[in-house]
């Protein structure tokens, strides 16, 4: 049985190259603990902070003009869970996540292939196939620990404070989460892939996530265009109320097309690309 031999490399670097999974998974796998861990602590104090304001929250929000309730995704915010989405899930904390993909896919291809790193991982017997597809598991993978680790923190929160949110709700709302980023992690993967630069896969997917998120909340406001609001995936997001009103499944199928549609395109273009050496 022949080994493969990497020049330069010492013994426990060449391991930890050739268990390419591994090496996927635990690459920038602290963002995604960071990320999750400051949604939790926010997602926990939510819960009696809603509790504290809930006798006043209604007047408080009858002031606040269509257009600023539209920012946090358009919901009741004086119900528990139009409360929750409003505060958690409507924009900080959905743009996280969708970083945590983004940064995960695009540092995975294109920031290797800028420090030249992957050409090491390239000269092992790993097919290109099999790398594209662990390092597009491992972006899942940082996005479902963010994503799990919010949901725990606002599960706790909603117990301490005792308010009318289920399980489910949260699981719901987590699985769009999750879908959503997953879709702008699959973008940032193709870019990067065709470009190289992780930077600006980075930049690009972030953006198209901005451009979303805007369509998804304001063109609802504009009543000759506001039929149109389904094109944002954003909308399928959050638009649906998920937390309020379940999981749609229609808009959850939508966003794992799109999440799956962009990890094949980038694992095809990834094997016809030419690895910088």
């Amino acid at each position: 049985m022949t080994s493969t031999t990497l020049p330069g490399v010492r013994g426990y670097q060449r391991f930890a190259i050739t268990r390419s999974l591994s090496k996927a998974l635990t690459d920038r796998l602290l963002v995604a603990v960071f990320v999750g861990l400051a949604a939790a602590g926010m997602g926990f104090v939510m819960g009696p902070m809603y509790l504290a304001l809930e006798d006043v929250l209604a007047d408080l929000l009858e002031a606040l003009p269509e257009s600023i309730m539209a920012i946090a995704g358009g919901v009741d915010m004086a119900t528990p869970a139009g409360w929750y989405t409003g505060e958690v899930y409507s924009i900080v904390f959905p743009f996280a996540v969708m970083f945590v993909a983004a940064n995960a896919a695009a540092r995975a291809f294109g920031g290797e292939m800028e420090s030249r790193t992957i050409g090491l991982v390239m000269a092992t017997p790993t097919r290109r196939t099999r790398l594209a597809v662990e390092k597009a598991v491992a972006m899942v993978a940082h996005v479902l620990v963010a994503t799990v680790l919010l949901s725990l923190g606002v599960w706790l929160g909603v117990a301490l404070a005792g308010v009318d949110i289920s399980v489910s709700d949260i699981a719901a709302i987590g699985l769009m989460l999750a879908l959503v980023s997953c879709t702008v992690g699959s973008l940032a993967m193709v870019v990067s892939v065709v470009s190289g630069r992780g930077t600006m896969a980075i930049l690009v997917a972030m953006l198209v996530a901005i451009v979303a998120y805007a369509w998804s909340s304001f063109v609802p406001l504009a009543e000759p265009i506001a039929d149109l609001a389904w094109l944002s995936p954003w909308h399928h997001y959050i638009g649906t109320q998920p937390m309020a009103q379940g999981v749609d499944w229609l808009s959850a199928g939508l966003l794992a097309m799109l999440a799956l549609l962009g990890i094949v395109a980038g694992v095809y273009l990834f094997k016809r690309r030419d690895i910088p050496a």
